[in-house]
């Protein structure tokens, strides 16, 4: 098995500018390098050489859908045992779309070690992200004007603070590793 290395996921095929500045916030929050792949790729040639330097791997695309050699980027994080970040954008209205509990769903039936979600943009609602049931860990500025407004790379809009919701993340993936 390959060094356990946050994959950072959408639920459904995430617009790469909702995706892509909430990535690079994390990462830059967790250290090591973001890398880039997209779903269209061979989910197994990707993870079989996957190097173990540490940071994250940011996957665009749907990684639920099939691929043309087989399987799906879902099946495959579960069958290397990558620990896996869903990403979740609001609905215009600030609701969050039935695909979110529906790939959390997913994960579990595919094996996916599921470290947690994150929600990309909109307003924080803690009550509301309580009541759903699923593993939520906080959210990510996805604008990035707004994030370059503000100093410390948008700490300071961050509900839970950045470093905060790294903490957990980091938490949860050495639980997941010890199972």
């Amino acid at each position: 098995m390959i060094a356990p290395i946050p994959f950072l996921v959408g639920a459904g095929p995430l617009p790469d500018a909702r995706m892509r500045p909430g990535c690079l916030l994390l990462a830059s929050a967790w250290g090591g390098e973001l890398s880039h792949h997209r779903c269209s790729e061979n989910p197994h040639q990707v993870l079989g050489l996957l190097s173990s330097e540490g940071g994250m791997v940011r996957l665009s695309g749907d990684p639920a859908m099939l691929h043309p050699d087989g399987g799906s980027w879902l099946e495959a994080l579960g069958a290397w045992r990558q620990p896996t970040i869903l990403m979740v954008s609001p609905l215009p209205s600030g609701e969050i779309p039935g695909a979110a509990p529906a790939y959390v769903a997913l994960c579990a039936a595919l094996d996916v070690p599921l470290i947690g979600v994150l929600q990309l943009g909109g307003s924080w609602d803690l009550s509301l992200r309580r009541s759903d049931g699923l593993p939520w860990f906080g959210l990510l500025q996805d604008d990035p004007s707004a994030l370059s407004a503000v100093p410390n790379g948008g700490c300071l809009q961050q509900e839970p603070p950045l470093e905060e919701v790294v903490a957990q993340l980091r938490r949860r993936l050495m639980l997941l590793s010890s199972d």
